[in-house]
């Protein structure tokens, strides 16, 4: 059975417009990006998934609400999904955070291992998306915002196809760029150099043992009438 993971960022946010980092703060979605979301439900629709997973930050979870709307999915929220910590950052400006921890900023920026200021780092980002993937695709079960291991035969081992055929996952920018690099096994470098724009699909499908990237960072269904 071949299984596809569909990644969406969440809708536009007012701190988004602004240029705040948000992490585990949160913002209300724009009037642009509530009407980008009742496009991507729309979308998402069209794409059948069997299961809905979301960040529990709010942003995130409008979206996903949205989509189970147009599905008649249940959303389930899940811990691992949200977006990176930035720690004292958060509610300031980026522009700002350059000018005034350039320092700090370039060391977070070229070493993974390195995290915001009481945040997280790249790495540590790198680790729960890593976990959120497994345990979805393996159809593990849901408790308490953290997903705990379904009963199946201890035999069928790791990365097997027990879970959903098509899974939407609802998350945000930067978890998306470093959970891509998670799935194509590739360098967490990588993540800087991808762009991921708010209600974007980027799809991803199962080739045996693998991740293949099909589609990245759509956004055309928000300029559909």
């Amino acid at each position: 059975m071949t299984q596809t993971l569909i990644l969406i960022r969440h809708g536009e946010t007012v701190h988004n417009v602004a240029g705040i980092a948000q992490g585990w703060n949160d913002s209300a979605l724009s009037e642009a990006g509530q009407r980008q979301v009742a496009r991507l439900a729309t979308r998402i629709a069209a794409e059948k998934p069997d299961a809905i997973f979301s960040s529990p930050l709010q942003r995130a979870l409008t979206t996903a609400d949205a989509i189970a709307a147009a599905t008649g999915l249940e959303v389930q929220t899940l811990d691992d999904l949200r977006e990176m910590s930035y720690g004292r950052w958060e509610g300031k400006s980026f522009l700002d955070v350059r000018r005034d921890d350039q320092a700090i900023y370039q060391r977070w920026i070229d070493d993974p291992n390195a995290p915001c200021p009481d945040g997280e780092s790249h790495n540590d980002v790198l680790r729960r998306m890593t976990r959120a993937f497994d345990a979805m695709c393996e159809g593990q079960v849901l408790c308490e915002g953290r997903l705990q291991p379904a009963n199946r035969p201890a035999e069928a081992g790791p990365h097997t196809e027990a879970g959903p055929h098509t899974i939407a996952v609802v998350t945000h920018g930067t978890a998306i760029r470093i959970g891509a690099t998670a799935l194509l096994q590739a360098p967490i470098g990588m993540a800087r150099q991808l762009a991921v724009y708010n209600a974007a699909v980027s799809i991803f499908v199962r080739r045996g043992d693998r991740f293949v990237l099909k589609l990245w960072n759509d956004t055309t269904h928000c300029n559909a009438p």
